[in-house]
């Protein structure tokens, strides 16, 4: 190989890795969703693409939180939290704008993790202040009355600005006075994914899409509880389950 022939595949391999750092940190919304082998692996569930991005976010957020107790524990520089909470949040929008055309309904996720996240990084900076001025445990109990004021804010504001009381479910089993209704994950209506049982309504159909109100349970999340409006729309619950007809 000669020197040119040399130069020339260093040139290309430094043009390469830095398109590859340029589509990191200024990501376009892809044609395919990302592979998710391990997950499919792990969880050994029929999940669509929208549960494995809310479940990459979750896994996501939990090892950010571990990481950050980790890094308490161990008394690093502050340095080190804010240079992980960087990174994270550089992850976080990654995964939020590369995939934005395969969640069902994009803003809430993003506004709810783009917040808890910056909750969490306040809450553990702040906490490192407090260890080097506090003279007594009292700073330690206000300091946590603070956080937990902040995160109770935080969830009435997603509350108010997203939150609601019904969902989107499609029909999939008519047995007699029930029906089984598949539901994607919902933040918005705090909904975890998954096959409910309701009581049927007229005009129902196996595919069709079907609005349901739910019922918050305490330290459960909402469970849907019954159907409230059919629509006139066949659709596999492999597929967003908005509607895209007006119901009858």
């Amino acid at each position: 190989m000669g020197l040119e022939d040399f130069l020339y595949r260093i040139g290309e391999s430094v043009y390469s890795a830095g398109a590859k750092v340029r589509g990191f940190l200024f990501p376009t919304s892809g044609e395919r969703p990302p592979n998710f082998s391990l997950m499919k692996r792990l969880t050994k569930k029929p999940l669509t693409v929208h549960e494995f991005l809310s479940l990459r976010l979750q896994v996501a957020f939990l090892l950010y939180l571990f990481a950050n107790l980790a890094m308490l524990l161990l008394r690093l520089s502050p340095i080190w939290i804010a240079a992980v909470g960087a990174a994270y949040v550089v992850y976080l929008r990654y995964t939020l704008l590369k995939n934005r055309d395969f969640f069902i309904d994009p803003q809430p996720y993003r506004t709810f993790y783009y917040g808890i996240s910056a909750v969490t990084l306040a809450a553990f900076l702040g906490y490192t202040l407090v260890r080097r001025v506090a003279t007594s445990v009292y700073y330690y109990y206000g300091y946590l009355l603070v956080v937990f004021a902040a995160v109770m804010a935080f969830r009435w504001y997603f509350k108010e600005r997203y939150g609601r009381d019904y969902t989107y479910g499609v029909v999939e089993e008519i047995k007699g006075d029930v029906v089984r209704v598949f539901v994607h994950d919902d933040i918005a209506a705090n909904v975890k994914p998954g096959h409910y049982w309701v009581d049927a309504v007229e005009d129902l159909e196996v595919g069709r899409v079907v609005k349901l109100v739910v019922e918050d349970r305490k330290l459960k999340g909402a469970v849907p509880v019954r159907i409230i409006e059919v629509y006139l729309t066949d659709q596999s619950s492999q597929t967003s389950t908005e509607p895209k007809e007006e119901a009858e």
